[in-house]
């Protein structure tokens, strides 16, 4: 019996090892009662669900196993089927297997009222979109139902059933999702240093100086540490830009690493440090570390990271590298005109606030395109999407002294415009899980922007660090055991030098100028020597030391310093790995410098 009194129990159909006839039942004094009169007579028994409790991460594409489990009011009564695709198969409770023939566990009991079942997933090798429904019913004189429907919803308006709970009807749905194996790939790029720029001699040149037709002041022109290459630039010498106005008189002069001699009206190329690092994000996956990730999924995995440089580029660590090194690359295409703000000085035809195609995940803080040419040809860096906001002084009289009265001064919020405003555009998609994916909208910068990035396509916004990166991507990240590795440069001698600067090595390839040199017959009374000057780039050749050395041929030299590649190792922590294929990258100017 559910309650004391004869109007509010349970049907007894078997008593004392007889069954009643049918649509009868057994009351406590032992007399048989129609089910039918006792209902008209006294009603149901109300039972009442009150959730559904599931693990919605996805399955793994292995396969795996989930336990649904129905909370409710004691002894509420309830069937269960689940089903995949378009009911393309369903899962057979008794048998746990699948198969095309319809099943559904029916009028389950659940007298304590929490009942939970189990379902095994098998492996496969797409997308499954498995069905969960959940009946309420209502069985001899008792009647369950669901809890009042509470909705919760997507941005875009449409219902989240996962995220919902009860009902208005018989029925509650839950959806989960078996999906394929997603990589998560850890690789490098540098935003500002790794696209070229150019410039034309403005006189030849004869020392370590150079004049050129565009403001050497200008970044977006060169910066220290660039590459220089033109004709009459020895490529073996690996020349840089040392000094911008070295003399403070010339905004078109530069100082370089080594003199040489160059023609007036001579096309120079600026190659910034980072140039053809690999792996990157640009051209080259070489390198990088790719990681197997299920969606939704909680792991940590260790990685390794082979960094390399391109010709006589080295690199060295200033520090090893953090969460906040890490960075999800955004593009954007920028709408054929800004958008100005009330009250903003666009006297210089440049703006603040941008049109753009999607605004889908960008957030305040994210950084602008920094890079000299290419995508980042046209911005004003440094810049980051930040809110506007401006102030106006006001004036009110203070009448609280007996005597006099002052005027005061006071400041308000005049304008305000937020760095992610959608203007009300409906959004676009959202992918399974509700994330929205498109939607038109405007951005703004801390900094002005030039009228010419209007219509700009695949311009970066950089989410660099761990908020940003689940800003951008809902996917929690961290860092930790991360280790630098050089690897160890070393060549032979290929003929014998006496009290001389000059060495032959078979392989000079990835010596680099700046590095110091140590083996056997290298003087240890003073100081390792440094590599000053290359014959060639690559190949068999002659390096300039900088001091005499004594050696005998076949002698294996080593080079410290700077190292065309590096070995980063480190552990990453991911919850919550996105339904697409992800990439993420260290932003190397903040631990490396190149040479």
């Amino acid at each position: 019996m559910a309650n004391g009194n004869e109007s509010n129990y349970e049907f007894v159909k078997i008593k004392d090892g007889v069954e009643g006839p049918k649509g009868f039942h057994y009351m406590p004094s032992g007399r048989l009662m129609s089910d039918a009169d006792h209902i008209a007579a006294n009603g149901y028994i109300e039972r009442t669900i009150n959730s559904i409790e599931v693990d919605y991460r996805d399955i793994p594409p292995e396969g795996g196993s989930k336990i649904i489990t129905v909370i409710g009011s004691a002894g509420f009564v309830f069937s269960i089927e689940v089903y995949e695709g378009a009911r393309a198969s369903y899962y057979n409770f008794k048998t746990q297997t699948w198969g095309a023939s319809l099943y559904k566990k029916t009028n389950v009991q659940a007298a304590s009222g929490t009942y939970s079942e189990k379902i095994l997933l098998p492996a496969q090798a797409s997308l499954k979109t498995i069905t969960i429904n959940v009946y309420a019913e209502t069985v001899e004189n008792i009647k369950t139902q669901h809890a009042p429907l509470v909705e919760e919803r997507f941005e875009d308006g449409s219902l989240d059933l996962n995220r919902s709970s009860g009902s208005d009807s018989n029925i509650v749905t839950k959806i989960l999702y078996q999906d394929v194996i997603k990589n998560l790939t850890l690789s490098t790029f540098s935003p500002s240093k790794t696209h070229s720029s150019q410039g034309t001699t403005k006189a030849a040149v004869s020392t370590n100086r150079m004049t050129i037709d565009e403001f050497a002041t200008d970044p977006n022109i060169v910066e220290v540490g660039d590459l220089i290459a033109c004709t009459g630039i020895s490529a073996a010498l690996g020349v840089l830009v040392t000094k911008i106005n070295p003399d403070g008189d010339n905004p078109h002069e530069i100082e370089m690493s080594a003199a040489d001699v160059v023609s007036d009206g001579v096309t120079v190329t600026f190659f910034p440090a980072f140039r053809g690092l690999t792996p990157n994000n640009v051209s080259s996956t070489t390198g990088r570390a790719a990681l197997e990730v299920v969606s939704g999924s909680y792991g940590s995995f260790n990685f390794l990271i082979t960094l390399a440089a391109i010709g006589s580029r080295g690199f060295s660590q200033t520090r090893l590298p953090t969460t906040e090194d890490l960075c999800f690359i955004n593009s954007v295409t920028f709408g054929e005109d800004a958008s100005p703000i009330t009250g903003e000085d666009i006297s210089g035809s440049t703006f603040y606030r941008w049109p753009v195609e999607n605004t889908a995940n960008l957030a305040n803080g994210m950084a602008l395109d920094p890079s000299r040419s290419e995508s980042g040809a046209n911005t004003t860096t440094p810049a980051e999407i930040s809110d506007y906001s401006v102030n106006k002084t006001l004036q009110k009289i203070n009448t609280s002294n007996r005597y006099y009265t002052d005027v005061e001064n006071y400041t308000e919020q005049d304008t305000y415009v937020s760095g992610v405003d959608n203007v009300s555009n409906p959004i676009t998609t959202i992918d399974r899980n509700g994330r929205v994916t498109a939607r038109a909208g405007n951005i703004a910068f801390s900094v002005q922007q030039a009228d010419a990035l209007k219509e700009d396509a695949n311009v970066l916004i950089i989410a660099q660090g761990a908020e940003a990166i689940f800003q951008a991507t809902g996917m929690e990240v961290e860092i930790s055991n991360t280790s630098i590795t050089p690897t160890q440069v070393s060549t032979t001698t290929t003929a014998a030098s006496s009290a001389s600067t000059t060495i032959a090595l078979t392989e000079v390839g990835n010596v680099l100028v700046g590095q110091t040199v140590r083996g056997v017959g290298i003087n240890a009374a003073v100081a390792n020597p440094t590599v000053v000057g290359k014959s060639v780039a690559t190949g068999g050749g002659n390096i300039v030391v900088s001091s005499a050395q004594t050696l005998e041929d076949g002698v294996t030299l080593f080079f410290d310093g700077p190292s065309n590649e590096l070995l980063i190792r480190g552990k990453i922590i991911v919850k919550n790995m996105p339904i697409v294929d992800t990439n993420l990258f260290f932003n190397v100017e903040g631990f490396l410098t190149a040479g």
